[in-house]
């Protein structure tokens, strides 16, 4: 299940930066996202979020998908 209240928002951030942190600044910008087990994706491929951007190959303007963990299935 994809999160849609998420639209053109961006973070400045470094290369060398992990995943984390940003997850970190998103979720205090969509505070509401802290009640869920949420996963992000690249191009169809989970990010680890321990790892840095450049470990994720996440590329400046690239588009990240958030996605609510579904428990009813």
């Amino acid at each position: 299940m994809g999160f849609q209240d998420i639209i053109n928002y961006s973070i400045p951030c470094k290369i060398t930066d992990t995943f984390t942190k940003l997850e970190e600044k998103l979720l205090q910008d969509f505070p509401k996202l802290k009640d869920y087990e949420i996963f992000f994706e690249i191009n169809a491929q989970r990010i680890l979020r321990h790892k840095t951007l450049k470990e994720n190959n996440i590329k400046e303007n690239s588009v990240v998908s958030v996605f609510i963990v579904d428990d009813n299935n």
